[in-house]
């Protein structure tokens, strides 16, 4: 009896290695894979209208430079829609990622959704742009015909992409908005 037990713990044993070292193989053949050229595509291809006033090769340099994206992507990596999703969300332009799509062979596409200019806002002797919820744009978004808040404002509080932080321009932002 003790020795049929040990037969078949034995044999569960060889069994469980053997699916190991599958798994293992089956993973250091992915790793393999992904770092070749033809499973790689260039941030520089990446499908996307940019913002208004913008080349996509500018907007696809600073979505890589805000998100901290390499300059090639592998389309084999599971996380990629969601290392893109991120990487455009941090771009103070993109008010929301709508999709990313990844299709063979080395088709990336993103849908995004812009923030739109509503109210322009003097800070020291530039005008700065703002979208209906208070966001400071760029500092090369239009300011030209949007009404321009009237009264001092404090300083923004954070980068582009950020709420002003000034409750008086966020809600002026929200009425020009509406």
């Amino acid at each position: 009896m003790v020795g049929n037990l040990l037969k078949v713990l034995a044999l569960l044993l060889a069994v469980a290695g053997v699916l190991a070292g599958l798994i293992a193989l089956g993973h250091w053949g992915l790793e393999h894979l992904r770092a070749r050229d033809r499973y790689l595509v260039p941030l520089a291809d990446v499908e996307c209208a940019p913002p208004p006033g913008m080349s996509r090769a500018d907007f696809l340099d600073e979505v890589r430079y805000y998100g901290g994206l390499p300059e090639k992507l592998s389309v084999l990596d599971a996380q990629l829609p969601e290392r893109l999703r991120a990487a455009f969300a941090e771009h103070p332009w993109v008010a929301r990622v709508e999709d990313v799509t990844v299709t063979p062979p080395r088709r990336v596409r993103v849908a995004l959704t812009y923030r739109t200019p509503v109210l322009a806002v003097r800070w020291g002797d530039t005008l700065r742009a703002v979208d209906a919820a208070g966001v400071l744009l760029p500092a090369r978004a239009p300011t030209a015909g949007l009404p321009v808040y009237p009264g001092q404002p404090r300083p923004p509080q954070g980068r582009p992409g950020t709420r002003w932080g000034d409750p008086g321009v966020e809600k002026a932002a929200r009425a020009a908005g509406d």
